[in-house]
């Protein structure tokens, strides 16, 4: 539950600004995970989160550097489970090992989750929504270098 929570932290963070723990708490609460503040203190810690200043004077969480590494380490581990990358219109469709596509989701959310629509997984696939086709012909060219995954 906690690696899940902590994917679902760095995809909160991705999406939106959040400026305290109090709104974190919030947004994984409605997510559907039951957290209190010490909970999401810990993970903040554990996530080695930093504050970034922005334009008016406040201060937002951030992933640092070395946690957009882990990432890319993730998605070389998991590059290994993909058996087909695929865009049909303005989506992507990964086919994966069993049980594999929520892993491999998870992943991506925290490396791309800020450049596309959303992304849904279930036992064997994952779909990424983008906002057109040539978005997703991109995106899925660059999956595919990314995963070292040949057609």
């Amino acid at each position: 539950m906690k690696q899940k929570r902590h994917h679902k932290i760095l995809k909160i963070l991705a999406e939106s600004d959040i400026k305290t723990q109090e709104q974190l708490t919030d947004k994984l609460k409605s997510s559907g995970f039951m957290v209190t503040q010490a909970t999401v203190s810990r993970d903040i810690k554990e996530l080695g989160l930093i504050k970034l200043p922005l334009a008016d004077g406040s201060y937002k969480y951030a992933v640092t550097k070395e946690e957009k590494n882990d990432s890319r380490d993730h998605l070389t581990i998991f590059s290994k489970s993909i058996i087909a990358i695929q865009a049909a219109m303005h989506t992507i469709v990964i086919k994966t090992h069993s049980g594999m596509a929520n892993a491999v989701a998870a992943s991506l959310d925290t490396f791309i989750g800020h450049e596309v629509v959303g992304t849904i997984a279930g036992d064997d696939t994952l779909l990424i929504i983008t906002e057109n086709p040539q978005r997703a012909e991109d995106m899925a060219e660059r999956l595919r270098h990314t995963f070292s995954w040949k057609e």
